[in-house]
């Protein structure tokens, strides 16, 4: 009887096949299991620094996010200089290992309760490796209503997961 795969040594192609799938299902699985140790609610500090030399420029205030799995983030941040707002919300991506992207926006509202704008923040942020703690740092964009930029600033962030 003639066998229909061509041998090679002691593996055949359809044991190099088997073996591939297994491997690439074992990659994905570890990449999706990576990407979901950011999903809960983290405590956060927030520190806006000066955007060239990184440096804090106002005192640090606290805050919450939570990351939803899927790839959603609900935030708030108790900063002085916003102190009427909406909560946050947008969007997380994995970018592979412990490293992540989280941009959100929320709207500034005046003493009144109106609309001042849309505030938009964009984030890279570093898991530390086998640990409940996170650093973040990037910037904002803040617009009026008509999407005219208001102002630009830096910020890094630390947190802790909040657990049982």
């Amino acid at each position: 009887m003639k066998n229909n795969f061509v041998e090679y040594g002691r593996f055949s192609l359809a044991t190099f096949a088997l073996l591939f799938v297994a491997v690439a299902g074992c990659s994905v699985q570890a990449q999706k299991q990576s990407a979901d140790r950011i999903v809960g609610a983290w405590e956060t500090t927030v520190t806006p620094t000066n955007c060239i030399s990184g440096e804090p420029i106002a005192p640090a205030f606290p805050g919450v996010i939570t990351f939803n799995e899927g790839g959603t983030v609900a935030e708030f941040g108790a900063n002085p200089g916003t102190p009427y707002r909406t909560p946050g919300h947008g969007i997380w991506v994995s970018n592979g290992g412990e490293d992540y992207t989280m941009k959100f926006s929320f709207i500034p509202l005046n003493q009144f309760g109106a609309p001042v704008g849309r505030l938009r923040v964009t984030q890279s942020l570093q898991l530390a490796k086998f640990s409940d703690e996170s650093s973040t740092s990037g910037g904002f964009v803040l617009t009026n209503l008509a999407g005219a930029v208001i102002a630009t600033g830096c910020s890094t962030s630390t947190a802790v997961r909040v657990t049982l």
